[in-house]
């Protein structure tokens, strides 16, 4: 497994390609999540900018709920252990954002977090998760 150093370098890399937040967060857990970074490019290429552009849910909570459905078995059994872990992530990821998911409301407010900052905790949280570290 990469080191979170490596997968934060990473990240800011993609990011200033021009990726959105989504896509720097899954992209760098291609050896984790079992899926190449053009599928995982291509998989949340509309999730940038609060869905569509639309400044709803921010990129990064979207690839978090993403990245954890893998860990999950593909029936609808696991639903509800899903359903639990990606809250337990977004839990994380609010405490950080202050409190917020829309991105609208974590750009646009008085104390906005930078989308590389949130790329950033995104990624901790998801290395962490795997890494047994929460």
């Amino acid at each position: 497994m990469r080191s979170l150093d490596q997968r934060k370098a990473e990240a800011l890399e993609l990011r200033r390609r021009g990726f959105n937040c989504t896509q720097s967060v899954l992209m760098v857990f291609d050896d984790v999540l079992g899926l190449d970074k053009a599928t995982l490019c291509r998989l949340s290429s509309g999730l940038g900018s609060g869905v569509g552009g639309s400044g709803e849910l921010c990129g990064v909570p979207n690839a978090l709920a993403i990245a954890q459905g893998f860990q999950f078995p593909a029936e609808a059994s696991a639903k509800a252990a899903s359903m639990r872990n990606a809250h337990a992530l977004m839990e994380e990821f609010k405490e950080f954002s202050g409190e917020r998911l829309r991105c609208a409301d974590i750009k646009g407010s008085e104390n906005p977090v930078p989308c590389n900052d949130l790329i950033l905790r995104g990624i901790e949280i998801f290395h962490n998760h795997c890494s047994g570290k929460e």
